[in-house]
């Protein structure tokens, strides 16, 4: 008897003091709740994936310029680094949050041979408006069924073009947000499709 209610007691504590850890209980259950949102079978058409591309490469970009822009203010800032878009932490976290790959594309970037040629040629013609002073929107491109590419230009006017496309008369700078279909589609919420729904 005495060995049953002494067994009871130390299952009770044990279980007592490991309800008692907040931290692992709060972090335990956002991670189930992503895979619980990543887990939801969804019907996602092309026209709602691009809208969610589009909303969230601009909210990627307004948050990547602004970190850019905080970080070149710090005394000693190594521009020639935050130029390769490196020393921003929040470029990493966003690129793991959306599962995007982010660079800063300039006029040089018309030849390079890393972009697809269709994205050179979308980059050639953001360089043509440059040239000629007219004005410059976002663009969302699809390459084949999986990727699609979000571009924003830069205000020649602003910093980051200033200091890193100083050597080149139209100062381009272009935000090249890479999303995965498929990524979209697996971090996407079920509610936002509702919005998104065309």
């Amino acid at each position: 008897m005495n060995h049953r209610l002494i067994s009871c007691s130390i299952l009770f504590f044990g279980l007592f003091f490991a309800s008692c850890n907040p931290e692992r209980r709060v972090e335990g259950s956002k991670e189930a709740v992503e895979k619980m949102k990543s887990m939801q079978i969804k019907r996602v058409t092309s026209p709602q994936v691009v809208n969610i591309v589009d909303e969230w490469g601009e909210r990627i970009v307004e948050r990547v310029q602004t970190a850019w822009e905080a970080q070149a203010k710090k005394p000693n800032a190594d521009l020639a680094g935050l130029c390769r878009l490196k020393g921003i932490p929040q470029i990493d976290s966003l690129e793991k949050l959306y599962g995007v790959q982010i660079l800063l594309l300039g006029a040089k970037d018309v030849k390079n041979g890393r972009l697809t040629a269709k994205e050179r040629e979308v980059l050639d013609a953001y360089l043509y408006n440059a040239e000629n002073k007219l004005p410059q929107s976002t663009n969302i491109q699809k390459l084949g069924d999986s990727v699609l590419i979000y571009n924003a230009p830069v205000a020649a006017a602003n910093v980051i073009c200033q200091k890193c496309f100083a050597d080149d008369a139209t100062k381009l700078g272009l935000w090249r947000v890479k999303f995965y279909k498929n990524e979209v589609i697996r971090k996407v919420d079920g509610k936002s499709l509702i919005k998104n729904k065309k």
